[in-house]
């Protein structure tokens, strides 16, 4: 599992998680509608991505470690 955290695409998967996260959680707080529409949609669109790199890192086949 250690060797997940050199892997660059597990570090940039868990980055956007955590701004995915806080986008989506500040979306829910802000007063101005339409910035919260914004910040919903950029969250949700990060938090896909995020997932999608981490699924990467995870997927990698054995020959790719070195």
């Amino acid at each position: 599992m250690m060797n997940k955290f050199f892997d660059l695409r597990f570090v940039i998967g868990i980055f956007f998680l955590a701004v995915g996260i806080l986008l989506l959680l500040y979306s829910f707080t802000n007063p101005t509608v339409m910035h919260a529409a914004v910040n919903r949609w950029c969250g949700i669109v990060f938090m896909v991505f995020a997932l999608i790199m981490i699924a990467l890192a995870f997927g990698k086949k054995q020959a790719d470690k070195l």
